[in-house]
């Protein structure tokens, strides 16, 4: 087999394993941003309530229903109490804890190569003649567009500061849903992933 071919076939099979690494290693909250307040600071084992009054909205009945509301709160209280947080009552807590989630439709465009350089069947001092009379540089490649819909989800986690009302600390998460992140494992992941910062 011509050394092209096989540098060809290595750099394939490199980048193959390239981006498999680059699946595995996405986080389970994807692109994750953290924002701490200057004045005021998150103390470690701090106490802790859901702020008062009703959870903001987002309109979108996806998320504005009892089940993905109760799965998210359930991933709050357990990802804080593994992080050394203590639910306690609102009038008596050191910070006020409030989130924010909305899902956004999207649409990715993805080219395909199909085809492309035949081998080759003979060789000699001036190169490869390609098989299958397509000539030195083989066959045509066949190009496949396609756009493909998926919906991406922000979650935002917000730690108030209950004596002064100020914000102390917000994690947003960013990513590409599919199914599993709406069960609660996959809630549970996304929002421990969120707080890993906190002290």
């Amino acid at each position: 087999m011509p050394s092209g071919v096989l540098k060809s076939l290595a750099l394939s099979a490199s980048l193959t394993l390239a981006s498999l690494a680059l699946a595995a290693c996405e986080s389970p909250g994807g692109k994750v941003s953290v924002l701490s307040g200057d004045s005021v600071q998150v103390a470690p084992g701090s106490t802790w309530a859901w702020a008062p009054g009703a959870q903001p909205g987002s309109g979108d009945p996806r998320i504005d229903n009892d089940i993905i509301q109760g799965r998210i709160k359930s991933a709050v209280e357990g990802a804080l109490a593994a992080k050394g947080y203590r639910l306690v009552d609102a009038s008596s807590a050191n910070l006020l804890v409030q989130y924010h989630i909305g899902l956004q439709n999207k649409t990715e465009t993805r080219v395909d190569t199909f085809g492309g350089p035949r081998p080759a069947v003979a060789c000699g001092i001036r190169g490869c003649i390609g098989g299958y009379g397509w000539g030195m540089y083989g066959a045509p490649m066949d190009v496949d567009v396609r756009n493909i819909d998926y919906v991406e989800g922000t979650v935002m986690l917000d730690m108030i500061d209950r004596a002064s009302g100020k914000l102390a600390w917000r994690a947003t998460s960013q990513k590409r849903l599919d199914e599993k992140d709406a069960d609660q494992a996959g809630v549970n992941a996304i929002v421990t992933d969120m707080v890993k910062s906190l002290p």
